[in-house]
């Protein structure tokens, strides 16, 4: 199948990715050849009805395909590194009469999963669904995001406690006043933190700076109090040589012995829970120290959600896939969690793949769209022309079936028949046992069909030379 339309300088690619599913009734084709791009700091959607693939393309991309699931063939290009290289040495099926098993080989797992550890959370991060089934519920929101920055920014959250043990109070006050004058610039701050040798501590300064509930002298404080807390001499000799810890016959006694982990890493846990806190806010959480220290099921839907966010964004990571992260949320809630994906969007210049069966929240958050049908990626556009001009059926369908809230009163349309049972998908194009324009051709599998720049439809009624 032809590769759907390319971003310049791709930073993820899929190419003809085919995911099925080995059950007791038979192999499910929950993806076939399915093909996108996503470009630098642009937001992809996927959206199509229940079922159709859109989470498990997600899935496949942080490889964390449920068990039953097996990758047949494609690639998953991450800065032209493949994810999913290696994946039939993983998992194969054989066929034993008329069932079909499934072989997994662990070692191999196991290596993919230590390759996808460098990856899951620091070069691409996931926002699920339903947050109250993703945080745990026995650890407070603070420890929780300070987990992920220890797992993943370790080396910055070392950098900041060595930056407090060099401040000097004069150093920071001279901080203070570059700050507090009107006008200046981030890079005014970041050449000065650079000649002090202070550049870890500039995320904590912006952050002061941009306190709206103190006023400046409280600001010029904090700023200033900020080389109060030193680390021993000992305590950061452990922090930066913990690498020794596996070879060093005393660095591993003295790491068994109860207690002594934590000490040793209290001022990196510190550091952790200020980045928390900072990371709340930049979500715009309210009340956000108080929320550091709650649990999971003492907070709102929405603040569960923002919560959500600031894990999947505190790693820095350049692509965060979001699955359907307001499908839970009323209106107005939603409406601010759109907003606030747009504002980290341009903050961070992070990608998104964000995955929705909403046409509207597609039409507010996304540049371009790709429609699944039944597994497939039936068309790709930009958000302004798939909605001026949709051609697929399937997608018309869709458009057609939002209700309008106009003095019409036209009744509801919906898309006749079911979708098709996946074991044995019809030949062709999938859609054709519902389409309204079927004809013959649709039983061979349809070309891709390039409608206008940035537009492509996988659809025979587009082809040269076949029925219009």
């Amino acid at each position: 199948m032809a590769q759907l339309e390319k971003t310049a300088d791709p930073l993820l690619e899929v190419k003809d990715l085919r995911l099925s599913f080995v059950t007791r009734s038979g192999v499910v084709q929950a993806i076939d050849s399915v093909s996108f791009t996503i470009g630098q700091g642009e937001t992809f959607g996927l959206v199509g009805e229940t079922g159709c693939g859109k989470s498990q393309t997600a899935m496949a991309v942080m490889r964390l395909t449920p068990e039953a699931g097996i990758i047949q063939r494609g690639q998953i290009l991450f800065e032209g590194m493949d994810l999913v290289e290696g994946a039939e040495k993983e998992v194969h099926t054989e066929t034993k009469g008329k069932t079909v098993q499934l072989r997994r080989d662990e070692k191999a797992i196991k290596k993919m999963n230590n390759r996808m550890s460098n990856v899951r959370g620091r070069l691409i991060s996931m926002i699920f669904q339903e947050p109250m089934t993703s945080l745990n519920p026995v650890y407070s929101i603070g420890f929780q995001i300070s987990e992920v920055l220890k797992t993943h920014r370790r080396h910055y959250l070392l950098a900041r406690v060595e930056a407090r043990n060099l401040a000097k109070k004069e150093d920071l006050k001279s901080v203070a006043v570059l700050v507090s004058r009107p006008g200046y610039s981030d890079a005014q701050l970041s050449a000065m933190l650079q000649q002090l040798g202070l550049q870890a501590l500039q995320d904590e300064i912006r952050f002061i700076v941009s306190r709206t509930d103190i006023g400046l002298t409280q600001k010029s404080r904090l700023i200033s109090q900020l080389a109060d807390t030193k680390t021993s001499p000992i305590r950061l000799r452990y922090l930066m040589n913990e690498d020794k810890a596996s070879s060093s016959f005393v660095y591993r006694l003295l790491f068994r012995v109860p207690g002594f982990r934590s000490w040793v890493e209290k001022p990196m846990s510190d550091e952790a829970k200020a980045i928390s806190l900072e990371l709340l806010t930049q979500v715009r959480m309210p009340n956000a120290s108080t929320v550091l220290n709650q649990h999971p099921h003492e907070l709102s839907g929405g603040m569960r959600q923002r919560v959500m966010i600031a894990m999947g964004v505190a790693g820095k990571p350049k692509l965060v896939i979001a699955d359907e992260p307001t499908s839970a949320l009323d209106v107005t809630i939603q409406a601010q969690i759109l907003q606030l994906f747009r504002e980290l969007r341009d903050e961070m210049g992070m990608s998104v793949l964000f995955i929705s069966h909403d046409m509207g929240v597609i039409a507010e958050i996304c540049d371009r769209v790709g429609v699944m049908y039944a597994g497939n990626i039936v068309e790709v556009a930009t958000v302004e022309e798939l909605f001026a001009n949709p051609k697929h059926p399937y997608t018309q369908g869709l458009l057609a079936a939002i209700p309008q809230y106009d003095d019409s009163k036209k009744p509801l349309q919906s898309i006749p028949g079911t979708v098709p049972n996946l074991i044995n998908p019809p030949s062709g194009c999938r859609f054709r046992t519902r389409c309204k324009y079927a004809f013959a051709k649709c039983s061979e599998t349809p070309p891709l069909v390039t409608i206008s720049d940035n537009h492509q439809a996988l659809c025979w009624l587009y082809a040269e030379g076949e029925k219009k």
